[in-house]
């Protein structure tokens, strides 16, 4: 798992597959969902209004109304950005008054507004004072009967009184659906629907799929997608709520800025997301994002709070949400030549984001009427993100158990086989081991026994062989013999065998020579673990301690004492070291404890002569057997 997107690379990428992908969700959007959003109103019997005249209040009440000089406009009129009042004046004709009445539905964009038909308010709720008006113009607010009472024969006048807080979008009036009421009603069915309970349901799902991304996120900690998914879904679902809501705590120009930070953190989040999603990415992106973020902010506070007349304030806020929209497309494009299969359903969801992104703000930049996509897409986008995520993960999961399963049957076959050459490199190493000690024996041989029979047979061929001489050359020449044949023998793999061994043949060679023999093993069984050739080393060094004492003693008794980190080949003799005649024995002694990272000495201590060998932990360059 790699990251907050539990991914792994699963392949090079199939073209003809990711393209399908991506062609099919652009159509499926474009051409099966995303005319529902915008689709034209059913057929109803409408009532076509006659003139439509706009007028700037200096209050918003009748008598206002009714002193203002009104002006011919065309449809849709809008006013951009200034606060203030207006009045928006539609007349229609009838050639008689239906007794049902008529049914009537505005078609505005204003902060709030109150609803009039010929001088008689009809409808109109919340506050229209400025600067503190409600939000209620925002809000749809569904079909208005118009009774027959207020309607007349022939000519009728429509008017909405609205008003607009300075800093806001300011004031966007279309036609009135105006005609019978259950034809009306009828035909703005699905459009009731669309911006009441699918606005809510989206509000839902994007804080559900929030509140789920960052839980798992909080607890997995896997990386960045995961949390920048949530505060996008979060991010997403709060503008749709602040939009939604028709009498927040905060009215006015503050509550129109704080949707900007809720809003702007959408394109923000999305940006960070495909930077974690895929193995490229872009260092310092989102540092240089939350940066852009607060220069944004810091223009729209200027724009609402200072130059509310500036007619490009929002515009700047989308110009920079396009910016990072199509910085999200690049991050997204650029990952696509390395991932795999498994991932192409997300990045052509990514695709279809960043497009409706750019649909929306280039609406909005060159004023063109296409809608607002990204107030509708929410939850067809999010459920297709987690859909595809959830997808991917399941797969890889069930991937991961095959892979596992796999891994499992090839390590039994890997443990098997190096359990066979494990046990074949033991037999080696225990047959090199040998090999060493029998050239080192035939060279001691040459060396030491060889040149000892030499002498004596010079000597006697001399007439010069003292038969007491000889009979210590004699015994020294066997002992030496019987040393080389026992360290022939094997000694065992472990030291604690080795020392077994070597407890029941020097028991025997000193009870034999006279002598008196104790062993006294105080190690407790903690001996260290040594491979076969710093054993052998070590059996050698107490052979030839127990033959040094057995042959220049002039003690009684042979004392051996084992701890757990050195050896003692004890004497109650007087000689020692250079006081004891020999060969080589004692620098071959020295020798081996060094190989195998041990320690040699030969000392005096109290009455005792003490041949010690210091153990090493494991035998230096030496490689263990297990």
């Amino acid at each position: 798992m790699a990251d907050g997107n539990f991914s792994v690379r699963s392949g090079q990428t199939g073209w003809p597959h990711l393209i399908f992908a991506v062609l099919l969700v652009q159509l499926v959007y474009w051409v099966l969902i995303a005319p529902n959003f915008y689709q034209p109103l059913r057929p109803y019997d409408q009532i076509a209004t006659t003139s439509v005249e706009v007028a700037p209040l200096d209050a918003p009440s009748w008598q206002a109304v009714e002193a203002a000089q009104f002006t011919p406009v065309d449809l849709p009129w809008r006013q951009c950005c200034q606060g203030g009042y207006y009045a928006v004046r539609f007349t229609f004709d009838l050639d008689r008054v239906p007794q049902a009445g008529l049914g009537e539905s505005a078609d505005l964009f204003v902060n709030n507004y109150t609803s009039w038909l010929n001088g008689s308010q009809f409808a109109g709720q919340g506050e229209m004072e400025l600067p503190r008006t409600s939000f209620h113009g925002r809000v749809f607010r569904g079909v208005h009967r118009l009774p027959a009472a207020m309607l007349r024969q022939g000519r009728n006048e429509l008017v909405y009184v609205m008003a607009s807080a300075q800093g806001a979008e300011g004031f966007t009036v279309f036609e009135p659906v105006l005609g019978s009421y259950d034809s009306v009603s009828q035909a703005l069915q699905f459009r009731i629907w669309l911006l009441t309970d699918y606005i809510h349901a989206s509000i839902a799902i994007g804080f559900a799929i929030g509140v789920v991304a960052l839980l798992v996120w909080a607890r997995s900690r896997q990386g960045e997608y995961l949390f920048w998914m949530g505060v996008l879904a979060a991010s997403w679902a709060g503008a749709l709520l602040m939009m939604s809501m028709p009498d927040p705590p905060v009215t006015g120009a503050l509550w129109l800025f704080l949707g900007v930070p809720v809003s702007l953190m959408i394109p923000v989040a999305g940006v960070n997301m495909g930077n974690s999603w895929g193995p490229r990415r872009l260092p310092h992106l989102r540092t240089a994002s939350l940066v852009a973020y607060a220069l944004g902010l810091a223009w729209h506070a200027y724009a609402v709070f200072v130059d509310p007349a500036h007619t490009r304030g929002l515009e700047v806020i989308y110009v920079l949400v396009v910016v990072l929209a199509t910085v999200f497309a690049g991050l997204i494009v650029w990952n696509i030549p390395v991932i795999g299969r498994d991932r192409h359903w997300e990045a052509a969801v990514y695709l279809l984001l960043f497009a409706i992104v750019v649909h929306t703000g280039a609406g909005i930049v060159f004023d063109l009427d296409l809608g607002r996509q990204t107030n509708y897409a929410i939850p067809v986008l999010l459920v297709a993100l987690v859909t595809a995520f959830v997808a991917r993960n399941i797969r890889l999961f069930a991937s991961a158990e095959d892979f596992n399963a796999q891994l499992q049957v090839q390590l039994g076959q890997r443990e098997a086989e190096l359990a066979v050459a494990h046990q074949r490199e033991k037999a080696l190493l225990r047959e090199q081991a040998h090999q060493d000690e029998r050239r080192r024996i035939m060279a001691d041989m040459h060396d030491g026994l060889g040149s000892q029979l030499m002498g004596m047979l010079l000597s006697a061929r001399r007439g010069k062989a003292e038969p007491e001489v000889m009979a210590r050359g004699l015994q020294g020449a066997i002992d030496e013999m019987r040393l080389l044949i026992d360290s022939m023998d094997s000694v065992g793999e472990s030291l604690s065998s080795a020392l077994a061994l070597f407890h029941e043949r020097a028991q025997d060679r000193v009870t034999a020579a006279g002598y008196a023999f104790e062993w006294r093993d105080r190690s407790g069984g903690q001996l260290p673990a040594l491979p076969p050739r710093a054993v052998l080393q070590v059996f050698r060094v107490l052979q030839e301690s127990v033959t040094n004492a057995l042959k220049h003693s002039n003690g009684s008794l042979v004392r051996i004492n084992v701890a757990s980190r050195a050896i003692e080949v004890c004497d109650n003799g007087t000689l020692l070291g250079d006081e004891r005649p020999g060969g080589r024995g004692l620098e071959n002694m020295v020798a081996r404890a060094s190989a195998i990272g041990g320690s040699f000495a030969l000392v005096r201590e109290g009455d005792l002569t003490v041949a010690r060998i210091v153990l090493p932990e494991k035998e230096e360059g030496a490689t263990h057997d297990g």
